[in-house]
């Protein structure tokens, strides 16, 4: 068979070789000059095809590098068009995402300067020109928000960032959410988070590692897996960050905090006292409805001023012991309350009876007993089922939290149905928010309220994973959801979804 192949070989060439030799004679030096010149026009596309492929190469080989000087020049300098031109030439730093990377370096450019309206447009239509999401569409789009001023819209994007399929997430753009949310969490005094996320294995960079040992030494605390800094690893910290002009009054007043040579282990705090409510009961001795009032009137104010705003003084104050205190105070406020209205009632012959009256206020004192329950994170069984105040206020806080997973789910499944698509941030903000309220059902509510919400939980968010994985190709966004479906049903014992969710998890991209 070899020998058969040698012949039909040498035999191939003699008509090739004839058809050469023709065309000369016939075409003469035309033809000629024909020929050299297309063989001269093929040479030099193959030429260029190898030029390019040995560009790309190096490209490849470098773009580790390329990346982080962008950062430090082009990007830093506020320079937003020329930042999303230039991130091409990173292409190995954001792995299957190119497209990504130029969003994200525009964006972080636009951060670098006050905001621009024009700008912040053009790179809008750059990111929902993008086919799919992908985790550089969302870090963009984060990012943009904050160069608007809308932080709390900023953190809430940036913060999915976590959740994403790490087989999809490129380590440039979760360390760019996470530079932005340590920075952010900073300029709150959120000290505990700054050390948290700033040494985070895969995300930390210098930035964020100078931000967290800051923090740590202004809290006297040590960072995991290191001593707390002293003033000279401190001053080396800074000197490998960017943006030194701006972070040295951070650097001095870390180094003004005096250094703690060892963690000492902080003694528990004292639980609060029962038996001494925030009021002098003696002052409202002989007048219950007086007493709970004022009682009530204490908790209220320490209510956040504004949406999104912590509870931490509420969380830190109002312990269960204190809500039963509040909860028997109304419980004994109520008959001399029925009274007064009875008899105001009947001097000004209201039509309105005093027992729907104090009803309808009833109602409302439980409302907002289960609105600070909820506020202070204090779960369902805080309550005293056996005082009748404590019991209303629990079933109104466990309507709240059902009614809020259930709406949220319901709108999962009819924009699923209805094939509502969501720009890509905005799709995972949705997820994110729905899984947060969620979580703090189960939260407040315990495994009792995790049984009955799980059902309708998993057929909605099950269909709408599905409809992302299959349509919509966004393998990074819904592939986090099957894992999440699938630690749920291995919680409450649903054989039947985890066999599915194990299957799904399973799938092949």
């Amino acid at each position: 068979m070899t020998e058969g192949r040698r012949v039909t070989r040498r035999r191939g060439a003699w008509p090739v070789f004839a058809l050469l030799v023709l065309g000369i004679v016939v075409g003469g030096p035309d033809f000629v000059a024909q020929s050299y010149a297309i063989g001269s026009v093929l040479g030099g596309i193959i030429l260029l095809i190898a030029l390019g492929s040995w560009v790309m190469a190096l490209l490849d080989l470098v773009g580790g590098l390329v990346w982080p000087a962008l950062r430090h020049t082009v990007i830093a300098a506020g320079l937003v068009r020329t930042s999303y031109w230039l991130a091409f030439l990173a292409r190995s730093s954001w792995e299957r995402e190119h497209e990504g990377g130029q969003v994200v370096a525009a964006a972080l450019a636009l951060l670098h300067r006050s905001h621009d309206a024009a700008l912040a447009s053009w790179l809008e239509g750059k990111i929902q020109a993008r086919a799919r999401s992908g985790l550089g569409g969302i870090v963009a789009t984060g990012l943009l928000a904050a160069s608007r001023g809308d932080r709390d819209g900023a953190r809430d994007i940036l913060l999915g960032v976590d959740g994403f399929d790490p087989d999809f997430a490129p380590k440039a753009a979760r360390r760019a959410a996470n530079d932005w949310l340590v920075a952010d969490a900073a300029a709150r005094g959120d000290w505990i988070t700054v050390m948290r996320r700033g040494v985070q294995p895969g995300q930390a960079t210098a930035y964020t590692r100078f931000l967290a040992r800051a923090a740590a030494r202004i809290r006297g605390e040590a960072l995991a897996g290191e001593p707390n800094p002293t003033d000279f690893g401190l001053w080396i910290s800074w000197l490998l960050a960017p943006g030194r002009k701006a972070m040295r009054p951070l650097l001095d007043q870390a180094r003004a905090a005096p250094r703690v040579l060892h963690q000492r282990k902080p003694p528990p705090p004292a639980p609060p006292p029962a038996t001494v409510p925030l009021i002098d009961p003696s002052v409202h001795a002989d007048d219950p409805v007086a007493h709970a009032q004022a009682l009530h009137a204490t908790w209220l104010a320490l209510r956040p001023k504004t949406a999104g705003q912590p509870a931490t003084e509420l969380e830190q104050r109002l312990s269960a012991t204190r809500m039963q205190e509040l909860c028997r105070a109304w419980e004994a406020a109520w008959a001399p309350a029925e009274r007064r209205m009875r008899q105001r009632a009947a001097a000004l012959t209201a039509q309105t009876r005093a027992e729907e009256a104090l009803a309808a206020i009833r109602r409302v004192v439980a409302r907002e007993l289960a609105e600070l329950a909820r506020a202070a994170k204090l779960p369902l069984d805080s309550f005293e089922a056996e005082v009748p105040t404590a019991a209303l206020a629990a079933e109104e806080l466990r309507a709240e939290l059902l009614g809020g997973v259930e709406a949220g789910s319901e709108e999962l499944r009819a924009r699923t149905a209805a094939d509502r698509r969501l720009p890509p941030a905005e799709e995972s903000r949705a997820w994110n928010q729905f899984r947060r309220r969620y979580e703090e059902a189960v939260l407040l509510g315990g495994m009792a309220l995790r049984y009955l919400m799980f059902p309708q939980v998993h057929r909605d968010v099950c269909g709408y994973a599905v409809w992302l994985w299959n349509d919509r190709k966004e393998y990074g966004l819904s592939g986090p959801m099957f894992q999440w479906l699938l630690a749920e049903a291995e919680a409450v014992g649903d054989l039947e979804a985890i066999e599915l969710q194990r299957k799904n998890v399973g799938a092949k991209r």
